[in-house]
């Protein structure tokens, strides 16, 4: 009697075993085929193959997290951010589901609180993500906390991962947290690093960077005036091609004080 009980059971382990791998393997075909259905322009159809492939595979995030792509496609920035919630839920482990909603609070949900917690749990998860620190930097920027988003962008200027722009964004904390000549000498850097390319660059990208080496030009400028260097930082304004230069001249002219007390607590966004 044993060993018919045995027999059953082994029968039933290996049909469930089965069953298993065939839903798992629709999953994927699902999942894959919601794929081709997005690059062909069908996101109705392509969300349809997502649903069925999550149901099938009710552990595996991925499904989701294409949903999530899907929705924010279409704007549905809720739907999207209630599918990495499921995504989470399934596999907590997982960062991307953690890196993407993050990007959804902070860029779509104006969040920063609530995408600084997400992105934290990006580097709680993988400590050598380094790509989120910036955004991370950015989140700690836009509530006041300039000392965290300068440990943020310190890390990346270690690992050399420090884009122009980020080392841009520490310039201007150091010029607001008592180290001017610090950030004098960064957003230089930055500055030569935003031109040492802009001969690639075209059409409105060329423009865009263009405006962007004249604001380092006068942060530049700020951060003499922190230091009360007046004249060499009159002497750049001078020069500056900005709409802003000719009001910052005055300022400057007829009280400096003023000037450096407006730059320490002015926003760096």
């Amino acid at each position: 009697m044993s060993h018919v009980v045995l027999r059953i059971s082994a029968a039933f382990l290996v049909g469930a075993l089965v069953l298993l791998v065939t839903a798992l393997s629709l999953s994927e075909h699902y999942l894959n085929e919601g794929r081709r259905l997005s690059a062909a322009g069908d996101t109705e159809g392509a969300l349809d193959a997502t649903r069925t492939a999550a149901r099938l595979d009710p552990i595996d995030p991925e499904p989701l997290e294409t949903q999530s792509f899907l929705f924010e496609q279409q704007e549905h920035y809720e739907n999207a951010a209630s599918a990495l919630r499921a995504a989470i839920a399934r596999d907590p482990h997982n960062y991307v589901p953690y890196l993407m909603l993050g990007n959804l609070q902070f860029n779509e949900f104006d969040d920063p609180e609530a995408a600084e917690e997400s992105y934290r749990e990006v580097l709680r998860l993988n400590p050598k993500e380094n790509t989120i620190r910036d955004g991370l930097a950015q989140v700690l920027i836009e509530q006041g906390k300039l000392g965290e988003a300068r440990d943020e962008y310190e890390k990346l200027r270690e690992e050399e991962e420090l884009s122009f722009q980020g080392l841009y964004d520490l310039g201007r904390i150091y010029v607001r947290t008592g180290k001017p000549e610090e950030g004098q000498q960064a957003i230089e850097h930055a500055k030569s690093r935003a031109e040492s390319r802009l001969d690639e660059l075209e059409g409105p990208l060329k423009e865009q960077r263009e405006q962007l080496i004249v604001s380092m030009q006068l942060a530049i400028a700020d951060a003499l005036v922190v230091q009360g260097r007046y004249a060499k930082a009159r002497e750049i304004i001078a020069q500056s091609s900005s709409p802003q230069a000719p009001a910052l001249l005055q300022l400057l002219n007829s009280n400096p004080d003023a000037y450096r007390e407006s730059v320490v607590t002015s926003e760096i966004y």
